[in-house]
């Protein structure tokens, strides 16, 4: 559409500059022709010939240097008002733009707050028939324990279990609400430091595993210590419950690269997973491993991606079966 809309203009200004060299030929030819004839007729001596022929020869330098001058003045006007017609064309486009993006960040933000906000009011209006259910269950066993056949029993456990799983899912939407909510107070942390907390914490929740550990000390974030201390922790958990089978089991903290930027990088020698599924890890409630293999819900990864998103990070996971994970990510500097 722009080369249609272009090209009228092209052809008048063709014309118009093949017209301007036309009219300059026939005026330059008709003056040298007609100025000679009126020397040759004015001038019989040949000094006031050669005289007469210089002045006509400078006037007609002058007259092509004046026509030349507002030609080129002429232009370059012409040249500036197009170029401010285009500046202001695209600063209105700009300004449309931006504000288009405002309005639609506005909205895609007023979205997210209600969509967290619906989140976290139906984890909460869940919580009340779930400790219901959770009550009368645990009473039906205290109550009438010897009245209830095994098969009862069992199904009331089956109960309990289904009740605590739901429970922790609706901890999950709680904890995926907060970490879209509030303010980030940025400050440096010590991720070393964390990785290191986290392992011995578990560590002594599981006194009989051994795990190696590898950390590269001082690798220093600036970011929200609550957040990135969930984040980490969850990343170590991770690589904690999936390397129960290794032997040994080894997990590693170290700095690295994703792409051109600095990262961090935490791996094990674990399950590891299959990467033609890789899309699915960050996904809430999305797991790649069966509950009774290695239990869980499927929400700390989607957690720690958007807690490096929030701030302004990436984070990619590779791995293969049997040969254990990696997860790299990094932490913007700056405030996003």
């Amino acid at each position: 559409m722009l080369s249609v809309r272009r090209r009228p203009r092209q052809l008048r200004t063709s014309t118009a500059a093949v017209r301007t060299v036309l009219i300059y030929v026939v005026v330059a030819f008709a003056w040298i022709t007609l100025s000679d004839f009126a020397v040759d007729a004015l001038f019989i001596d040949a000094d006031q010939r050669a005289t007469a022929s210089l002045v006509k020869g400078w006037l007609f330098v002058l007259v092509t240097g004046l026509l030349l001058y507002g030609l080129i003045t002429r232009l370059v006007f012409q040249i500036n008002q197009l170029v401010e017609r285009e500046k202001a064309l695209t600063d209105r486009q700009q300004a449309e733009l931006e504000t288009e993006v405002a309005r639609r960040t506005a909205e895609l933000r007023s979205a997210n707050q209600e969509l967290d906000s619906f989140a976290y009011a139906v984890s909460h209006d869940l919580r009340a028939p779930l400790r219901a259910m959770n009550g009368f269950s645990e009473a039906l066993i205290e109550d009438h324990h010897d009245e209830l056949s095994e098969p009862a029993r069992q199904h009331l456990d089956q109960i309990r279990i289904a009740s605590a799983r739901m429970n922790a899912l609706i901890d999950g939407l709680l904890v995926l609400s907060r970490v879209t909510r509030g303010e980030l107070d940025r400050t440096p942390v010590d991720l070393s430091a964390l990785v290191r907390e986290r392992i011995d914490q578990l560590s002594k929740q599981e006194p009989e595993r051994s795990v190696e550990t590898e950390i590269e000390p001082g690798l220093i974030a600036t970011g929200d210590r609550r957040m990135l201390e969930a984040a980490v922790g969850n990343l170590v958990d991770n690589a904690w419950k999936y390397s129960a089978q290794a032997q040994p089991a080894r997990i590693t903290f170290a700095a690295t690269r994703l792409g051109e930027d600095p990262a961090f990088s935490i791996r094990d020698n674990g399950a590891g997973f299959d990467m033609r599924h890789a899309d699915k890890l960050f996904q809430p409630f999305q797991r790649l491993h069966r509950q009774d293999e290695f239990p869980g819900i499927g929400i700390g990864l989607a957690t720690v991606q958007r807690i490096i998103h929030r701030h302004g990070g990436r984070i990619q996971a590779s791995g293969s079966i049997g040969e254990g994970a990696e997860f790299t990510f990094t932490i913007s500097p700056s405030e996003q």
